[in-house]
C-alpha cells in the first residue's frame, strides 16, 4: 500500500451504525495528502473493505483540509451504504412529457402511474452487514377514483381515452376536454404541445412555442409569435407579435385586431377592427366589415375573396392586397379604396388613382389604374 493510503486511514472514520464513511471536523491531516490522487483514495476503501463509492469531490475535500493541516470544515460524507427505509404509502405520479404539461392527457397514452404501498426495507452497511428495518404494517393500497375517460391498466398505469386536462383531488381525477390555462406567461407553458382545445384566460406574451391540434380561444392579448393551431383560432384581445416569426393557423381565425404581425391562415380570418402594419397569408376568405373594418399598411395574399370598410393609408403607408385565387376572388368588396393601394387581380397589378370603391365583379379598369402606376389622370366613372 502507497505512503498516500496509509496516511488515509487515519483521517477517514466510520460511523458507529458503520452506514457512513466521513472525514470528521477537527481531523488533523497530512501534509502528504496535499496532491492525493483517486487511485490512492480507493486503495484506502479497499483496505477498510468498503466497496461503495467515493462523492466525486472527495479527493477535493482532502486536498483543502492538508494544506490547512487540519480539516476546519463541519464532517464531510465520503460514503454511504443503503440505509433502512419505512413502509411507503400507496401514491400516484405523473408520467412526465417534455413536449406537454404533466396533467394534459392524450388519447391512447400513458397519463399517470399508482404505484403500490410497499412494506419496510432493510439497509446494508459499508461493511456489507445487513440493518434492520424498523417493524410497521404495510400501507393500504391507494384508491382512485377515475372518471370515464381515464382507464386504468393491471399494470398500474393510467390510459387516455381522450385528450384533455385531468385534475386530481384527493383521491378523485377530474377531467376537462379543454386544457384551460390561467397564466399563459409561466415558464413551464414556454415550449408545449397540446392534443386539446385550449382556453387561455390570460395575456398569451412571452417567448412561447406552442402546438395546439384542437381549437385556440385567448382571452387577453396575444404576442407570442411561435404559434402554431390546427384547429380554429378565437383571439379575443387581439394580435401583435411586433413582426417576429410566422403565427401559422391551418383552419379559420377571428380576432379583434391584427397589427405588426405576420400571419399565415390556410381557412378563412374574421378581423372586427383592422389589420395595420402586418403581413398576411389567407387560403380562404377575409371579413374586415365591422368598425372601422379597415385594412391599412398592410400586405395580404389571398386565395379567397375580401370584404372590408376601408383599404389603404391616409399617410403614406403602403397597402397591397394581392388576390390569387380563381373564383374565389370574385367575392371581394371594398367598400373604399384609398388612393395608392395597390391591388393585384388576374395576373395584374393595377394601384387606385383616387379613392374609389373596389368591387372584383367589375373590371378593375373602371376604377384604378391599368398601368400599374399611382395617380391616373382621369378619376373613375361614378358607381350608379
Amino acid at each position: 500500500m502507497s505512503a498516500a493510503s496509509n496516511a488515509l486511514l487515519s483521517v477517514l472514520s466510520l460511523t458507529d451504525d458503520k452506514l457512513s464513511l466521513v472525514v470528521r471536523k477537527g481531523t488533523k491531516v497530512s501534509s502528504a495528502l496535499a496532491n492525493v490522487k483517486h487511485s490512492e483514495l480507493s486503495e484506502a476503501l479497499a483496505q477498510l473493505k468498503i466497496k461503495a463509492q467515493p462523492h466525486k469531490n472527495t479527493v477535493n475535500i482532502i486536498r483543502e483540509a492538508a494544506r490547512a493541516g487540519v480539516h476546519n470544515s463541519p464532517d464531510f460524507e465520503i460514503c454511504q451504504g443503503e440505509p433502512p427505509s419505512g413502509a411507503q404509502p400507496g401514491r400516484w405520479e405523473w408520467v412526465e412529457s417534455l413536449r406537454r404539461p404533466s396533467d394534459h392527457a392524450v388519447k391512447g397514452e400513458v397519463l399517470m402511474r399508482i404505484v403500490a404501498p410497499s412494506p419496510p426495507r432493510p439497509g446494508v452497511n459499508l461493511l456489507g452487514g445487513p440493518i434492520p428495518a424498523k417493524e410497521e404494517p404495510t400501507p393500504e393500497p391507494i384508491t382512485m377514483n377515475l372518471p370515464p375517460e381515464l382507464e386504468l391498466q393491471p399494470d398500474g398505469t393510467v390510459v387516455a381515452r381522450n385528450s384533455g386536462q385531468v385534475k386530481i383531488e384527493g383521491d378523485t381525477a377530474k377531467f376537462e376536454p379543454v386544457y384551460v390555462v390561467e397564466k399563459a406567461h409561466a415558464p413551464e407553458f414556454s415550449v408545449c404541445e397540446f392534443q386539446s382545445d385550449v382556453h387561455v384566460l390570460s395575456d398569451l406574451i412571452g417567448n412561447m412555442k406552442w402546438r395546439v391540434f384542437g381549437k385556440l380561444e385567448v382571452e387577453g392579448h396575444w404576442q407570442a409569435s411561435e404559434i402554431e393551431v390546427f384547429g380554429d383560432v378565437l383571439a379575443k384581445g387581439g394580435i401583435q407579435t411586433n413582426m417576429i416569426g410566422t403565427l401559422r393557423f391551418w383552419h379559420n381565425c377571428q380576432t379583434t385586431y391584427i397589427q405588426v404581425s405576420q400571419v399565415g391562415i390556410l381557412g378563412a380570418l374574421t378581423v372586427e377592427n383592422s389589420v395595420q402594419l402586418s403581413e398576411l397569408r389567407i387560403g380562404g376568405d377575409v371579413t374586415c366589415t365591422s368598425n372601422p373594418g379597415a385594412i391599412l399598411g398592410s400586405t395580404l395574399h389571398l386565395y379567397g375573396g375580401l370584404r372590408a370598410n376601408k383599404v389603404g393609408s391616409e399617410n403614406g403607408q403602403k397597402t397591397k392586397i394581392m388576390l390569387l385565387g380563381g373564383e374565389e376572388a370574385r367575392t371581394t368588396r371594398i367598400e373604399k379604396l384609398l388612393q395608392g393601394t395597390m391591388i393585384t387581380y388576374r395576373g395584374e397589378a393595377f394601384t387606385a388613382a383616387v379613392d374609389t370603391s373596389f368591387d372584383s365583379s367589375a373590371p378593375p379598369t373602371a376604377v384604378v389604374d391599368g398601368q400599374g402606376t399611382s395617380g391616373a389622370t382621369e378619376a373613375p366613372p361614378e358607381a350608379e
